[in-house]
C-alpha cells in the first residue's frame, strides 16, 4: 500500500459543514479498513483523509477565476464525498460525480449525497484508472488519491480530453505534481504553504 503524510487538519468550519448538512465526512479512514476491494488497485491507493472546507472554498474561488465555464466536477477517489458534497451545493455545477473504488466508502459517500440533498449527483464505484472523462469543462479534483504510476495511467488514458476540454486540474498535497508536469500540464497557480496546485493543457 501507498505510504504517505497523514494532512487531516479539521477546523471549526469542517466540523459546521457536517453538523448543518447532516452528513459523516470526516475521520481518516486506513486501507486496511476499505473492505473487500480489488488487490491491485488497494495497493495503488491512498488512505482516506477528508479535505478541509476552507481549501474547497480556495479550489472554487480559482476555478471560478481561472476557467470561468466549468460545468463538471469530478472527485478522483472521493471517500465519503466531502468534496463533492461542497461543490454540489456551492459550485454551481451541472453535474458532480465522485470516482471511487472501495465499496465502503461508495456506501458512505452515496449516503452522504442523499442527506445533503443531492439526488442527481454520481457516485461511481470504479477504478479511476478505468474512467474515461466526458467530453465537458470539467473541474477535476486529486488529493493525492494514489501513487505516481496509477496517476500517469489515468493522466494518460485522458490525454486527449485534457487537450481538447478547457478543463481544470486541482491538486491537494501535490507530491506527485511533476506527473502532470511531465505529460505537458503548465501549473497555472499553487500555493507552497498548502501545496495546493492548479493545473490546465496550455
Amino acid at each position: 500500500m501507498v505510504e504517505t503524510e497523514k494532512y487531516y487538519d479539521p477546523d471549526w468550519r469542517d466540523r459546521w459543514f457536517e453538523k448543518w448538512n447532516g452528513v459523516d465526512v470526516e475521520g481518516i479512514i486506513e486501507q486496511s479498513d476499505y473492505g473487500p476491494a480489488d488487490e491491485s488497485t488497494l495497493a495503488r491507493a491512498t488512505f482516506y483523509q477528508p479535505i478541509p472546507v476552507r481549501y474547497l472554498a480556495r479550489i472554487l474561488r480559482q476555478a471560478r477565476k481561472s476557467t470561468p465555464r466549468l460545468t463538471h466536477f469530478i472527485d478522483v477517489g472521493c471517500g465519503k464525498g466531502k468534496a463533492c458534497v461542497y461543490m454540489g451545493l456551492k459550485g454551481g455545477f451541472d453535474r458532480i460525480s465522485g470516482l471511487e473504488f472501495a465499496p465502503r466508502l461508495v456506501s458512505a459517500a452515496r449516503a452522504n449525497m442523499r442527506r445533503a440533498g443531492l439526488i442527481q449527483s454520481d457516485i461511481i464505484e470504479t477504478d479511476a484508472r478505468d474512467y474515461a472523462l466526458p467530453a465537458a469543462p470539467t473541474l477535476v479534483f486529486l488529493f493525492n488519491p494514489f501513487d505516481a504510476a496509477a496517476l500517469e495511467y489515468f493522466i494518460q488514458k485522458n490525454l486527449f480530453h485534457f487537450q481538447q476540454q478547457r478543463s481544470l486540474i486541482a491538486y491537494a498535497f501535490d507530491v506527485r505534481r511533476e506527473v502532470l508536469r511531465n505529460a505537458g500540464f503548465r501549473e497555472i497557480r499553487r500555493d507552497a504553504s498548502t501545496r495546493l496546485s492548479f493545473h490546465q493543457m496550455p
